[in-house]
């Protein structure tokens, strides 16, 4: 039985490997076989040196395109030639990003191996987007690669499957269930007490954004009704437009305080290429993404912050251990008004969702973990933002309310800084590297629980991850960049 699972592995294998063809069209001459090698190079030089950034699923036999969760799911949009254009265009923009950010994290050496060989003139951005333009408008021509792209354009899970064969996941699944439960009832029981009342370990310690004007829900609206006029309704908001909004949207980050592991701060590399927190500065790292809506894309506006560790209470605390972060995210409608809020913590652990006015959550159609909906938020007047209380040490979220007059309460304000600075940071020596390994996992910051919890299927339970690795359920599979994930958890009242 062994030899027979090992040989049907061994196929399995060669199988993948055929799989892999070069190009469709191999036999490219000019500019476009120049351009298309070049891609290649770049390909071949990020493996040798293990840097392809996992954010970006890279495509089979088109190196110049990318894809994500969302994007993988508009494929069935791209009915019309104006739509697969599109579509095309967004992936090549993702490649472009992640390959702008794999460069930089190249030793000096390899970057210039790769500008001797660059197939016209100009930077390596500029090449980027020459080269991928010409080679999509090759696919634009030929039936044969947008079937190819509609098949090839998926994101695996987050999930190892052997893992939950080796582990027993049903007997797993069960024990599992009662610990959820357990877990829900305690994270659920602070957002019954009021705020004023909350108990506390430390000094409550605010950080609030910068200030801005506030924008009125009218300009709101007709800022999103224009930026959707696009064939795959795709909302196209400019860099001021964005940072508006990331201003508009920002939460009040309140942290009971007991030491600088309850302090928010930016993120830097050592001498070692170990992460640090230099709590000096605090900041909140920020990007978008987009979700789908009952037939409708939907902007979502992401916030998250990093603190040096969660505090180990002793040899025996599972959970505790260097680095801990916080992710919050907010979903518009087309007009700009919240249909939801909610939250993980940077290993994809304690996910919660608060529905916002005229919607509540709903128990999951496909039967795995409940979630845990501790409230919803209502309107929020002009003038006002949301509040997120955080607990010393776990750093859970305890409640959601708004910024009232607070005097006993400290105050910093923090800084903005793009999430995708995270996948290139400086080191002392000059060089850049990821925050992330290629499976866009920390490794500084596991825990102990992953000899537990491995049963369930999550690559090292616990550890702080990438963007797109997100795995937010242990019974199930459930993704935090799901495009459909709300959809499928919220209802009308």
């Amino acid at each position: 039985m062994r030899y027979s699972t090992l040989a049907c592995c061994l196929v399995l294998l060669i199988q993948g490997c055929a799989a892999l063809k070069p190009y469709p069209d191999a036999s490219l001459s000019g500019e476009d076989g120049t351009c298309q090698r070049w891609f290649e190079n770049i390909e071949a030089t990020l493996n040798e040196y293990d840097l392809n950034d996992p954010e970006t699923v890279r495509i089979n036999g088109f190196p110049h395109l990318g894809v994500n969760r969302f994007l993988a799911s508009m494929g069935e949009w791209t009915t019309s030639n104006d739509a697969f254009a599109e579509w095309l265009e967004h992936m090549r923009q993702l490649d472009a990003t992640g390959k702008k950010l794999e460069f930089a994290n190249l030793p000096a050496s390899a970057r210039q191996q790769l500008f001797s060989k660059i197939p016209v003139e100009g930077s390596f951005e500029q090449v980027l987007e020459h080269c991928g333009k010409c080679l999509n408008q090759l696919s634009l021509n030929n039936p044969e690669h947008k079937k190819r792209l509609l098949e090839q354009a998926q994101v695996p899970d987050a999930y190892q499957s052997w893992k939950r064969v080796a582990g027993l996941y049903p007997l797993a699944r069960y024990a599992a269930s009662i610990a959820i439960e357990r877990l829900h009832r305690n994270l659920d029981a602070s957002f019954k007490i009021p705020l004023a009342t909350l108990p506390r370990q430390g000094e409550l310690i605010r950080n609030s954004p910068p200030h801005s004007n506030p924008l009125p829900s009218e300009h709101i609206a007709a800022m999103l009704s224009s930026a959707y006029d696009n064939p795959l309704g795709i909302p196209h908001l400019t860099f001021l437009q964005l940072q508006q909004l990331l201003e508009h949207f920002a939460p009040v980050w309140e942290i009971d305080t007991r030491n600088d592991t309850d302090k928010i701060g930016a993120v830097a590399l050592d001498s070692d290429q170990q992460p640090r927190i230099d709590t000096d500065q605090p900041t909140v790292y920020v990007a978008h993404s987009y979700a789908r809506w009952h037939g409708r894309v939907v902007l979502q506006l992401i916030y998250q912050i990093w603190l040096p560790a969660r505090e180990k209470t002793g040899m025996l605390d599972l959970y505790g251990g260097p680095l801990d972060s916080l992710i919050w995210r907010v979903t518009l409608d087309p007009e700009g008004v919240p249909i939801a809020f909610d939250s993980i913590h940077g290993c994809g652990c304690y996910y919660l969702l608060f529905p916002s006015r005229g919607y509540r959550a709903v128990a999951p159609k496909d039967g795995a973990e409940p979630v845990l909906s501790p409230k919803s938020i209502p309107t929020i007047s002009p003038g006002r933002r949301l509040l997120l209380r955080l607990q010393s040490r776990t750093h859970y979220l305890q409640q959601v309310s708004f910024v009232d007059d607070a005097s006993e309460v400290a105050t910093r304000n923090y800084l903005f800084d793009d999430v995708e600075q995270l996948r290139s940071l400086p080191m002392p020596n000059g060089s850049k590297r990821s925050l992330y390994n290629n499976a866009g996992i920390i490794d500084a910051s596991e825990r102990t629980e992953r000899f537990l919890l491995w049963p369930y299927g999550i690559a090292s339970p616990g550890a702080m991850r990438q963007w797109g690795a997100h795995a937010i359920a242990f019974i199930g599979r459930r993704h935090f960049d799901d495009p459909f994930l709300l959809e499928n958890l919220l209802d009308k009242r």
